[in-house]
């Protein structure tokens, strides 16, 4: 496939901007133009003392600096607390980043601070990114997209392999060099793993509709190398198609009320792949993290064997990459809930001490959809009643993983808060979440029908049968 050079489009510069002709790093640089402004940097077009043209990503939040000359100033003594924090992120991710060498992902040459601030200089990739070459209407053949596919698999298990969480992958982010060469870019919203864990190296949170999986929507989801997976795929997905994948939001809500995945799968639909490549994406995409591959590297080995055989294309991709069989064993996503629909559940016959889990108090709630009592430290439905069409296990998985988030909150900042209730409107529903008083990582939740739920009534409903549960 041939792709046109083209040079992306520069911006006006503002004041806060450093002006064609700036010099940086004791006349190593010179700023030719910029290129793109955000919330928390400014990334400039520029020339090295070689005449080699680079692209410079300059630490700057204009909520909380301005320019003074040439310097960055904060505007105010709380500014400079948060410009502090900024700082050491962009650094850290800065430095995180020029350790890496990888033909498949954007290469990091020199980081410097300057002007009171810090500046990461990156090569300039010349060519266009995965979203114009869609919109453009561009052939991908099958075999254009395999390579494609294979290269940024193994791109995304490297930058894994180096415990860095990309968390805002999109055909926007993937752009093809003059060499026709994928090359993973913009790191700006990444995390780091620490001790299996997803650390924050950055003030910037990304969602995008379509690309982002359920737990990235809400403040501590459940975010793991599984994240990435999902973004990818669904990056894939846009290629393949030429349509952007529904939002996770909308499967979910779908999920809940047992209609089928509006999500069409690639598998069967797309012929000229090889067998297993389109089920691998699909399988990427699942909705819940536990049904998805845990690493790319997994991904890999499954393209591998997809056949009953290794596949010789992959095999010889990853020679040329210097691709290893992965070492590590996988860290599963929690909780571990299946994606496939379950029947109606009914509340059992209760007895003895069972009698404490009774929530068919739930029933008197105006609207009632259903509802149950869910540990959200397993992810494992204790009781529940009602539901009828509508999927209480998928509805809990989601809501376990909101619960989870706002907890993980908390103790991030040392609150001391309790949460007496979680309201969340989706589609026709309210969805009613309270944690348990005593055992707060233990929540009753309720869907409603929005015509006929008064919210007002329901919570203290719902608050008599959390209070009449004893654990």
């Amino acid at each position: 496939m041939y792709v046109d050079t083209i040079t992306p489009p520069t911006i006006a510069a503002s004041q806060d901007e450093l002006p064609p002709g700036a010099v940086l790093f004791h006349g190593q640089y010179v700023i030719n133009s910029v290129l793109a402004s955000g919330g928390f940097g400014i990334t400039y077009c520029a020339r090295d003392h070689a005449g080699q043209d680079v692209v410079i990503k300059e630490c700057f939040s204009g909520a909380h600096c301005r320019r003074f000359n040439a310097s960055v100033r904060p505007r105010s003594a709380g500014s400079q607390r948060e410009l502090s924090k900024l700082l050491k992120c962009f650094l850290k991710e800065a430095r995180s980043l020029s350790s890496l060498t990888h033909p498949n992902v954007v290469r990091v040459h020199q980081v410097f601070q300057e002007n009171d601030t810090a500046y990461m200089v990156m090569e300039r990739i010349r060519g266009n990114d995965l979203l114009d070459i869609i919109d453009s209407g561009a052939q991908r053949t099958p075999a254009w997209m395999v390579t494609l596919s294979v290269k940024m698999i193994a791109a995304l298990a490297y930058i894994h392999e180096h415990d860095i969480l990309h968390r805002d992958i999109s055909p926007d982010n993937i752009f093809i060099n003059q060499e026709n060469e994928p090359v993973l870019i913009d790191f700006g919203a990444a995390s780091w793993i620490s001790d299996g864990n997803a650390q924050r190296a950055s003030a910037l949170t990304v969602v995008k509709d379509g690309y982002s999986p359920h737990e990235l929507y809400f403040q501590g989801g459940n975010v793991g190398r599984w994240t990435d997976v999902y973004s990818l795929g669904a990056s894939l997905y846009h290629a393949i198609t030429g349509l952007a994948p529904l939002d996770s939001q909308t499967r979910i809500a779908a999920r809940a009320e047992r209609a089928a995945d509006p999500l069409a799968p690639l598998a069967g639909n797309h012929p000229g792949y090889p067998a297993g490549f389109l089920e691998s994406i699909d399988k990427a995409l699942s909705l819940f993290p536990a049904d998805r591959y845990q690493t790319a590297e997994s991904w890999l080995e499954d393209l591998r064997t997809s056949n009953g055989h290794e596949d010789t294309d992959v095999k010889l991709i990853e020679r040329a990459l210097g691709i290893k069989r992965p070492i590590r064993p996988e860290r599963i996503a929690q909780p571990p809930i299946s994606s496939e629909p379950k029947k109606d559940i009914t509340t059992p016959t209760l007895k003895g001490k069972d009698m404490a889990l009774d929530i068919t108090g739930l029933n008197e709630v105006a609207g009632f959809i259903g509802g149950c009592l869910v540990d959200s430290e397993t992810g494992m439905m204790l009781a529940a009643v009602g539901g009828g069409k509508f999927d209480l296990e998928a509805a809990s998985a989601a809501n376990t993983e909101v619960v989870r988030a706002k907890n993980r909150a908390i103790q991030m900042l040392g609150l001391d808060d309790s949460i007496e209730d979680i309201l969340i409107t989706l589609g026709k529903q309210y969805h009613l979440i309270r944690p348990m008083e005593k055992t707060p990582t233990i929540f009753l939740y309720v869907a409603l029908d929005k015509k006929i739920a008064n919210l007002g009534l329901a919570r203290v409903q719902v608050k008599k049968v959390e209070q009449s549960i004893a654990l």
